[in-house]
């Protein structure tokens, strides 16, 4: 397995050459002032090992605008997700819409609904399947349960809900604050992965989480999956207070000459 070790970037904004090198393959996390283009980058790498960009980059820049680091395992990006305040509980937001696509059946077989189904058409791995997931239960539930709520399938509907533990009712995922929303998103993604090899590009994940989520959020990605290199843009300190400050990179320092 090879992680993204160097990644290049020349001509960014048609103006700047950037290079980050050495990265490491389990934690690593961009800050700077906002405009410098941490986003821009996050969004080349994505592009780039996801054979998303245009054929118009290609026809203006040439193949050689972007070097990086061979990659043999799958690469997932969560952008920040800051939804308007008037639509934060809707149910048609953006958000929403992405967390449902985790969490539903489809036709790539890479949401929850899948994975839970993977035990009735492979038994021998049912045990596993069955460990795995009350350990992502365990983890979602050290998060909300100072807001009294605890994740659980509904029999009937066969859907991810939430419980109150006060008065026992149910809390749809549409009901959920946006921090709520979020916090699932990042950790059912991961848990996704299967332990298995994996990048995961997250672009400001602290918007809308408490700061005690911020601090374990890093922690909680490793136990669901250690095998996944987390390349993590932010403005929060929190997001890597617990133990990875010296995995820190500047945007500012990535500049090629200084720029």
């Amino acid at each position: 397995m090879n992680y993204i070790k160097d990644f290049e970037f020349h001509k960014m904004w048609d103006r700047y050459d950037l290079a980050w090198h050495d990265l490491h393959e389990d934690v690593n996390v961009l800050v700077g002032i906002n405009g410098k283009g941490k986003t821009t980058l996050l969004d080349a790498i994505n592009s780039y090992y996801n054979k998303k960009f245009p054929s118009s980059f290609y026809k203006k820049y040439g193949d050689d605008r972007i070097v990086a680091t061979p990659l043999d395992c799958p690469v997932f990006y969560i952008q920040s997700s800051d939804i308007p305040a008037q639509v934060k509980k809707k149910g048609n937001s953006l958000l929403y819409e992405r967390l449902m696509k985790v969490v539903l059946q489809n036709e790539h077989n890479d949401s929850f609904f899948n994975y839970r189904m993977r035990a009735l058409n492979y038994p021998e791995e049912s045990n596993r399947i069955g460990m795995r997931i009350d350990s992502l239960f365990k983890e979602i539930n050290s998060y909300f349960k100072e807001s009294d709520k605890e994740i659980t399938i509904e029999r009937d509907s066969n859907m991810l809900v939430f419980k109150n533990l006060i008065d026992d009712k149910t809390v749809t995922l549409a009901m959920l604050s946006a921090g709520e929303k979020q916090l699932l998103l990042i950790l059912l993604t991961v848990f996704l992965m299967d332990e298995k090899p994996s990048v995961l590009l997250m672009d400001e994940p602290e918007v809308s989480l408490h700061i005690e989520w911020q601090e374990k959020l890093i922690t909680s990605l490793r136990k669901l999956n250690k095998n996944c290199q987390l390349i993590i843009t932010t403005h929060s300190p929190s997001i890597f207070a617990s133990g990875w400050e010296n995995n820190i990179s500047y945007i500012e320092d990535l500049y090629v000459d200084g720029e």
